[in-house]
């Protein structure tokens, strides 16, 4: 064999070593591309699963609010977290006791508890809230006849999820949360629901009358 053509098979070896090289590096750069597509796909899927979830808690609300209590004073969680901290304010749990016992907002008492001493928060704001706020919007207008500062809190204890902030339970954080029944389970990501068989919205019954 002459130089020549070793030479000439040499350099068709590095060439083909080379491409083989080249193609390699390109799948495996396209492979981790791949992955990170993935990746981060699936983190804005989920994170739209969510925004969609929290436009549907709104929109739900809205809804009802414009049926059963229009014009009713309310606040949003993001307006209680920046509230003057010098007015006292109550957080109020109008929700069931097996629902309560899932998890309540931290700080919040239950309407029981209220209602045994409704004269010591005669000047207080008081924030009614329930899983998305109808009964507590139901129940705003009722402390609202009767003289109490209430506000109910919009989209209540699922725009509190979607805020990101933890529930409590004996004491100790929770993301357990029991939202009504299954229909009304629009919590986000992060947050366990508990749910009852079948349980249906309230009316607008009578309400005792608060001293």
């Amino acid at each position: 064999m002459t130089w020549p053509e070793v030479g000439k098979r040499r350099w068709v070896g590095v060439v083909l070593a080379s491409a083989a090289l080249a193609v390699a590096a390109i799948a495996a750069v396209a492979g981790l591309t791949w992955q990170r597509l993935q990746a981060g796909s699936g983190g804005r899927a989920s994170g739209a699963a969510d925004a969609e979830l929290a436009a549907e808690v709104q929109r739900r609300y809205g809804g009802i609010k414009l049926l059963r209590f229009h014009g009713q004073p309310e606040i949003s969680v993001a307006e209680w977290l920046a509230r003057p901290k010098e007015r006292p304010a109550v957080l109020v749990d109008v929700r069931e006791p097996h629902e309560r016992r899932v998890s309540m907002l931290p700080g919040a008492i239950t309407k029981e508890e209220f209602e045994r001493n409704s004269f010591r928060y005669r000047s207080w704001v008081v924030v009614p809230y329930c899983t998305i706020g109808v009964r507590s919007g139901i129940y705003t207008k009722t402390l609202r006849d009767q003289g109490f500062e209430a506000q109910n809190l919009a989209g209540s204890a699922l725009a509190w999820a979607h805020a990101g902030l933890p529930f409590e339970a004996a004491g100790k954080a929770t993301r357990r949360v029991h939202v009504f029944n299954a229909g009304w389970n629009l919590l986000p990501r992060g947050y366990e629901p508990v749910v009852s068989d079948s349980l249906s919205l309230p009316g607008d019954g009578p309400s005792p009358r608060l001293e």
